[in-house]
């Protein structure tokens, strides 16, 4: 046998061994050995000896990119390049870089995601000789797929002689607007009165409650000619109530194409809570014969946004790998409502992913979703007012373990939008500084930290068991707890994710209650996008509340949590606290609750268990009556409420004018001073805490109420 056929088979041989070797090292649970791994972007110099012929590498990719590898030989035998995937089946090979100084570029189009094997041998023929080189690797969105989406087809057309008219009719006074958005994009609505293609938004009725009709009616219509086909977006907003008896509204939507009646939708709107919008979302799909299937949709508050897709389920959910910096192009459409893609993180690392609409209407939406199947950040529109794409930009990741990607669209299942996407994941974004990247932050016996990534002012504040309070204005406390970061502060952008971090060093875990508040200072710019932030709450090292929550400006999110003198610590309830005496379910309560008499002190005790104390009096119309409520114990901070005979909140304080009170300087001490009582009847008056249920200060209180 020739020498140079010995030497294919040894290649042969090898070959094989090292394929199987891999085919071993992709099974779960077999070490890997991370300096083999190809980064996109990343060049390596490697060697290849007599000894040791060949050399593989891996790396994953999604479907539809392009692998670029050049190999330049730098000095010894000829070599060979061979891509595999992971079943072994050859994606290309390739003879090259025969001398020193020698080099060859190759591009392996990659129709499928996974992971892929890279092979680099001494070519058949070579000596056996010492042999290095360079191995350049990167990874991108192929030709063929950036020109699908550059190519996405314009929906058809139909000639319709009397044309498209959607009719939003509705009764009471109320300020309802309607939404169209048609297959090419285009919007009618009472601030887009006119589209491209012949579209016109009629009367805005009852806007701003300047002229009220008791029965109101809005259209967006199409004048005669060629109209696209395809998917039109309907959305009914409820703006507000024009008075005082009107609330929940029925309303009807009427779809009517080429002068007939296509059905209808009808359902309720009432109110947003919170201060938030309340939305329905439908959609009508108009056929080439000239019909309309319409679609009732649901309720689509700006909440909505946080849930998951109704026909999500995490646990059945297989989804596609995505790799980082390689964009994936898919489409959003009626059939495929939404697609998952998942990745693996790194605790405390900051991701960032982009989802961009290539074509037709589509109004992107990106969820990310943990490990435990929990919305940790989503998007919809990356600058409020300017742009329907999706940005999430250093959401930073609380926990190691495999994270999902819902590439998504508004209203998702309900919505109307359709079209191509381009979905990219990458690491922190070019603002965000190597320290905060790598949240090198202290460690101690406490630590709470919030998270977030918009340019809003957040104010985080600790308040531990002696009553004083860390935050931005009071950034140590002598019990020793230390604000370390306060993100955003005074609307000074923080660099990169801002973080806010309060903790207790180790050797300072005092037992009792603690208090948690965030509160939305300020948006900081115009046109702000929603904001969603994780609190964590971790004592002795564990986790003992980690909460997400998507708060409007000037909200409060107050929780708590109690260190007992074991060490063990156990959250407390959690909420919001604008909606007042709203928060509190005291009304069984009232109707047992001992009288209150006029110059009577009476006292109590809020406690980790008795958040709040309900008194009630008699009143008369006209009768002026003033309550004060103190704590005994100087860390309860008061709160008081006055409740009517109807169960209306009629009056309210937390912390009472210091000069009423007889004392100087700021009080925590509740009074409500010279009321009127409107009405006859039982009134009720509850004693709490700041936070209410959700509050940490306990104490022994004295509550007086005096008539006159």
């Amino acid at each position: 046998m020739s020498e140079s056929k010995l030497n294919w088979r040894r290649q042969c041989a090898w070959l094989l061994l090292i394929l199987a070797f891999v085919m071993l090292w992709a099974l779960p649970g077999v070490a890997q050995d991370g300096s083999r791994l190809l980064a996109a972007g990343t060049t390596l110099s490697d060697s290849l000896g007599p000894d040791a012929g060949a050399v593989t590498y891996v790396f994953d990719a999604a479907a539809n990119s392009t692998a670029s590898l050049s190999l330049e030989n730098v000095s010894g035998g000829a070599l060979a390049l061979h891509v595999s995937d992971i079943n072994g089946d050859m994606i290309l090979q390739s003879s090259a870089a025969q001398s020193p100084g020698a080099s060859v570029v190759v591009d392996a189009l990659l129709s499928a995601g996974g992971r892929y094997f890279v092979f680099i041998y001494l070519a058949p023929g070579s000596d056996s000789q010492a042999t290095t080189f360079d191995l350049a690797f990167n990874l991108a969105a192929s030709e063929l797929a950036v020109e699908a989406a550059e190519a996405a087809p314009v929906p058809d057309q139909i000639l319709l002689g009397a044309g498209i008219e959607a009719r939003l009719t509705w009764t009471g006074a109320a300020d309802l607007d309607l939404e169209v958005r048609d297959p090419l994009g285009q919007t009618l609505f009472w601030n887009s009165r006119s589209t491209e293609n012949g579209g016109s938004f009629g009367f805005d009725a009852n806007g701003l409650c300047d002229v009220i009709s008791q029965n109101p009616e809005e259209t967006a219509t199409w004048q005669p000619g060629f109209l696209p086909t395809g998917s039109y977006e309907i959305i009914v907003y409820y703006e507000q109530a024009c008075d005082a008896l009107t609330a929940t509204v029925p309303f009807q939507v009427d779809i009517i194409i080429d002068g007939v009646s296509s059905g209808a939708i009808a359902d309720v709107l009432a109110p947003g809570s919170a201060g938030q919008q309340n939305v329905y979302v439908g959609r009508f799909v108009l056929g080439a014969d000239a019909t309309a299937d319409v679609v009732p949709g649901g309720l689509y508050p700006p909440s909505s946004v946080t849930r998951l897709p109704g026909s999500y389920n995490f646990a059945a959910d297989v989804p596609t790998p995505i790799v980082r910096d390689v964009p994936v192009i898919d489409q959003i459409n009626n059939a495929q409502p939404y697609l998952t893609y998942s990745f693996e993180g790194v605790v405390n690392e900051l991701i960032s992913v982009d989802m961009q609409a290539q074509s037709d209407s589509l109004d992107t939406l990106v969820q990310i979703v943990d490990p435990s199947g929990a919305v940790i950040d989503v998007n919809d529109d990356a600058v409020q007012g300017e742009t329907t794409n999706s940005l999430v930009a250093d959401a930073r990741l609380l926990n190691s373990g495999t994270y999902r990607i819902i590439a998504t669209r508004y209203g998702k299942e309900a919505g109307g939008t359709f079209g191509q996407f381009q979905l990219t994941l990458t690491g922190p974004s070019g603002s965000a500084t190597t320290a905060l990247s790598q949240l090198d932050l202290p460690q101690g016996d406490i630590e709470v930290g919030l998270f977030w990534s918009t340019s809003a002012d957040l104010q985080l504040l600790v308040r531990d068991p002696l009553g004083e309070s860390v935050f931005d204005d009071n950034p140590a406390a002598t019990s020793g707890g230390i604000l370390q970061e306060a993100g955003n502060a005074n609307c000074v952008a923080a660099s990169g994710a801002p973080v806010s971090y309060v903790y207790w060093p180790e050797g300072f875990l005092r037992p009792g209650t603690y208090e948690v508040e965030v509160w939305y200072q300020d948006p900081c710019v115009d046109f702000a996008p929603p904001v969603n932030f994780t609190l964590q709450i971790e004592v002795d090292g564990v986790v003992v509340a980690r909460q997400r929550q998507f708060p409007q400006p000037g909200q409060r999110f107050v929780t708590n949590f109690t260190v007992q003198p074991s060490g063990f610590a156990l959250a407390g309830e959690a909420g919001f606290i604008d909606a007042g005496s709203g928060t509190l379910d005291y009304q069984e309560e009232a109707l047992s609750a001992p009288t209150i008499e006029s110059g009577v002190p009476a006292r109590g005790t809020i406690s980790p268990g008795n958040a709040y104390d309900v008194y009630q009096f008699e009143g008369t119309a006209g009768e002026t009556v003033s309550l004060s409520m103190s704590g005994v114990t100087v860390v309860l901070d008061t709160n008081l409420y006055l409740i009517g005979p109807s169960g209306a909140e009629l009056a309210s304080n937390d912390d009472g004018d210091p000069v009423e009170l007889g004392l100087t300087g700021r009080t925590t001490d509740s009074r409500i001073s010279g009321f009127v009582l409107p009405e006859n009847g039982p009134y009720t008056v509850i004693a709490t805490r700041y936070g209410n249920q959700y509050g940490g200060t306990i104490g022994i209180y004295e509550l007086t109420m005096t008539k006159t």
